[in-house]
Parts: structure tokens; sequence; C-alpha cells
């Protein structure tokens, strides 16, 4: 197959609200990257993706859209876009933004008309979306049509009086989620794809794509994912985009899609796919879960690392797609805690250590890597103790369930503090001054405690800090070609260790890693050739096949 640009390409994804804020009002923008660009290269990003950046009421933090064609208010205008768009290519990067394709804002003109009989433009609009009568019960009463559960807790159905009917909505009741049978509803928003093309985005990652189909039918059923989740007709749709605007305009595109088997891997992400560049899959994101917690059940609950997991979904990942279409590396987004206090350790004991160990245990990695906004500091977990300083619309939902479920205010806060998406959200921590650099004013979700100890400017200048270690291994990737590499994992079966072997363009590496306090071994006869290139620690005996608490080292032998 022939190479392509963003197989070579490192990808720094950028919460826009909580990157950096350029006007003082306490919400980042797009200036505010701007401003960061020379920071950005430097540490060896090529490809900025931004989290939404559309006009919204802000309920889920801009995925749910009002107006596709305009820059929200809060993080500029559309000439700001456009400044970004032109100084990043100047520097050779690549920006892409996320599309949106399963709902839109309930306050969008389009659900606007839809919801209301006496909208002049009510029977054009009315299904862009998917409406139900519902159910009568025995007493007469009005039911929603199924019991099936919105990813975000309560009902995926919401009843619209004026049309005497329930609108179906899988994420917030504020997100209605627009209905893809409909051949006007597809045209618009093609339409509104290529303005963005021609207005210069290099590509998009796509938002919950595995979504955009729906069963028809309808059944009962609780919490009945499998009714809008992987439908075989969402293929279709995305194969349309694909062929009229994906491959014609030479987009970077990245597929959202969890529990994907391999062969639908291979039909979204496979070289002779016609719907996505690469794919974006969770399989290694919850693997420490607890599932004898019934008060702060599911993700919420957490437990101890599953390393073997891990393991096995990166050797898994990579085999399925070996030759036949590209993978992804990433540790985490914006919907998950942050790396370090989830997989490794933020104590201050083994933060640092832990923060090292994670990056030595990914970025050696064959794939497009995908870095967080934050992670290369080694930003931890939100350390916030009133539930108002939260922000997220699912937090409020999912502590009203763990408070019926006979949790108590700190077991539902600890909960909220580990596991929250608002753990990967909270301000960037540029430097020690009031609100962490981000603002001069407060921001509008608090700034993590830490940030006086824990910041860029600290470590800016070091050559041992975290940061440090990611410009290191960034550069490293693009030297050995190391997205290309021929993977091989050791021991997938141990509790602890992480080792594997991986080919570069000049030396084969050599990566073992320990995930846990207690000392982890490994095969001594796979050090045969290797010389140590890095570690994670101040002294670390090349020769030795014991690794301390997160202990990590990189081994290199000349081809």
């Amino acid at each position: 197959m022939e190479r392509k640009y963003w197989q070579d390409t490192v990808i720094y994804q950028i919460y826009l609200r909580s990157f950096n804020d350029s006007n003082g009002d306490g919400i980042g923008d797009i200036q505010g990257v701007i401003e960061k660009l020379d920071y950005l290269e430097t540490l060896g990003a090529e490809t900025l993706w931004l989290s939404p950046h559309y006009d919204s009421p802000m309920d889920d933090n801009g995925y749910d859209i009002s107006n596709h064609w305009k820059v929200s208010p809060d993080y500029g205008t559309i000439d700001d876009f456009k400044a970004l768009l032109e100084k990043a290519h100047a520097r050779g990067m690549y920006v892409i933004t996320d599309l949106v394709l399963n709902h839109t804002s309930d306050e969008h003109p389009w659900f606007e008309a839809a919801k209301d009989p006496n909208h002049p433009d009510h029977e054009k609009y009315h299904d862009y979306y998917i409406w139900h009568k519902g159910k009568i019960d025995e007493h007469g009463h009005k039911q929603a049509p199924t019991r099936w559960r919105s990813w975000f807790g309560g009902s995926v159905w919401t009843y619209n009086e004026a049309t005497d009917e329930y609108y179906l909505h899988i994420f917030s009741k504020k997100m209605p989620d627009l209905n893809w049978r409909n051949k006007s509803m597809q045209e618009d928003l093609k339409a509104m794809i290529q303005w963005w093309v021609d207005l210069g985005v290099d590509g998009f990652r796509i938002d919950a794509a595995n979504h955009l189909e729906k069963n028809w039918d309808f059944p009962d059923g609780h919490p009945g994912y499998e009714n809008f989740s992987s439908l075989p007709k969402h293929h279709e749709y995305l194969e349309m985009l694909g062929k009229e605007l994906f491959t014609p305009n030479n987009l970077m595109t990245i597929g959202e899609s969890g529990g994907a088997s391999k062969e639908e891997a291979l039909q979204y992400a496979g070289f002779d796919s016609n719907e996505f560049d690469m794919l974006i899959q969770f399989e290694h994101c919850w693997v420490d879960t607890d599932d004898s917690n019934t008060l702060t059940p599911g993700k919420w609950a957490k437990g101890e690392v599953d390393v073997p997991a891990i393991k096995q979904s990166f050797a898994k990942w990579n085999e399925i797609l070996k030759g036949k279409g590209w993978n992804v590396i990433y540790w985490h987004n914006h919907d998950q805690p942050r790396i370090v206090s989830h997989y490794g350790d933020d104590s201050p004991q083994y933060w640092e250590k832990s923060a090292k160990m994670l990056a030595f245990s990914l970025y050696m990695l064959p794939g497009t890597p995908i870095v967080y906004y934050g992670e290369e500091i080694g930003m931890t977990n939100v350390d916030y103790k009133h539930l108002e300083d939260f922000k997220d619309v699912e937090v409020f939902t999912e502590y009203k369930n763990f408070m019926e479920n006979g949790a108590d205010h700190e077991t539902a806060m600890k909960a909220l503090r580990d596991r929250s998406r608002d753990n990967a959200r909270s301000p960037m921590q540029w430097n020690a001054s009031p609100y962490a650099g981000f603002s001069n004013t407060t921001p509008w979700m608090p700034v993590n405690g830490n940030f006086e100890t824990l910041n860029v400017a600290l470590q800016q200048n070091s050559d041992t800090s975290i940061l440090s270690t990611y410009k290191t291994l960034l550069a490293l990737r693009e030297e050995e070609a190391l997205a290309h590499g021929d993977l091989t994992f050791h021991d997938l079966d141990d509790p602890n260790n992480f080792v594997y072997e991986t080919t570069g363009k000049h030396f084969d590496f050599l990566v073992v890693a320990n995930f846990k306090k207690d000392p982890a071994t490994f095969d001594r006869a796979l050090l045969e050739g290797y010389t140590l290139f890095m570690h994670n620690q101040e002294t670390s005996d090349a020769s030795k096949n014991t690794l301390e608490a997160y202990e990590a080292r990189i081994y290199r032998k000349a081809k």
C-alpha cells in the first residue's frame, strides 16, 4: 500500500475550552491555540485535533451543535479559525476537527422547526429527527416507547407536547438524534462538511460514528444499547461520506467506534475501506473496574488494573490491522480519566515515574499516536471537593443514580474524582501563576489544586522531566519510523510486566515496564544483544531482569 502522510504524523488532541484563554473570559479559545503553536511544534505535535468549535449552548461542551456553519463565540470567530489554519499550515502542521453526525442541539434551527407544527419549515425538518408516538398504559397514561437507556443515564426518550410525540436522544435530552434515513438531511450535512473542507480543514475525527443507524422496529429492552449501536446499515452512511467527501478531498479521517469486531474494524479502516483511515476503539480504556461495586457501578467502580488485558488489546489490534489497515495508539481522551491517575500512580512518590513508564509503554508502539493535552506533563485527575465544581452533564445524572443506589455523598464524590470525564477537562497547567497561566480570571471550571508544582514552566527546561521524555520519544518515533515497526509482545499473561519488541529504521527496540508497585520480572534471555537506551529512574541496572515499582526501560540494538 502507498505510504500516507497521516501514518507518520503525531496527533495532539486539544480540548479547546480548557487549553489556553487568550482574551481573559475564563474560556480557552482559538487564539489561545495560536499563542501556543511554538510550544506544540517544539513538543513534536504535527496534527492538531480540536474538540468541537461550532456554535453551541454547551450542554455537552460543544458536542451539542446549534449552528454547524458558525464558530462558537466562546472560542472566537471564523476569522480566528482561518488564522489558525493559516499559521498551522505555514509550520507544516495539519488541523482536524470533530465531526458530530449523530445528533444536534435541541436549539439547532432544524430541531426548532421539527418540534413545532406551526413552524413554516416544520414539514421539511420534522423527519430530520427520530420520533415515536409512545405507548398508553392500562390506566391511559402516556409512556415512553421503550426502556432504552441513554449513555448519559435516564431514558433515551423525551416527550414533545406540541407534536404529541417522543424524540430519541441516546445522549443528553438536549441532543436529539438525527434520522440518517432522511436523504435531505444527508445532503445538508454533506454540504456542511464540504464547506469546512473548502475553508482548509485537513480532516475529521468522526464522533460516535457507530450510532448513526437505529432499530426502527423499536423493540423494548433495557438498556437496549444493541438497538442504537453498530447496526450494519450505519456502514452505508459512512461509506457514502468516504466515497463522496473523505477520499476525493484527501482528508485524514479517524472514526470513533467502541466494541468493533475484527471484521468491522477492517470495514471501518482497512486499506481497501471507503470509510475511515484510522479507528479509535476503547478496548484498553476501562480494564480496571470493580464488578462487585453496586453503589457506583460500571465504569465508575475503580479496581485493580488488568495489565494482561491492556497488553492483549494492543497485541490484538496490531495483529488485526497488520498489513490490512492502520492502527491508532493512545492512552486516553476527553471522555476518560487522566492516564497517570487511571493506570499509573499519582501519589507524590510515584507520579513522575509512573507517567514516564506509561509513556515508554505506549509511544514505542507502531501506529499513529494521539497525545492528549496535558498528558505530556503528567496532569492528574481533579481534586474537587464540591459537586458544583464539576461541569459535565453526565456527572449530575450519575450522582443522582449513586445516591439512589445507597451511596453516601463522599462515596459518590470519590467515584466522580476517580472516573468522571471532567478529570480530563480541567484547565491546562502552564505555570504557577494564578489560574495556572491558563487565564487571568476565574476559569470556566476550577484549575486542579496541584498546578503550582505540576506545570509546563517547571518542566520545560529540565532534561529529566515528563515533558522532556515526551519530546524525546516523539522525536524518536520520527527518526526510527516507529509507526511502521514490527511488534512482538512477550509474557502477555503476566499480571505486572509490560514487555515488547519492535523494529525501527536503524535499531530494534525492547521495552520493559512494570505497571505495579510490587517488583516484576521478565525473561532475561530477551536482553541478549541489547544495550540500555532510556530508563525512568535515577539509576538502572541494565542487566537485571527485575523491575522495581513502576520502573521502565528501553533497550536497543543496531540492525
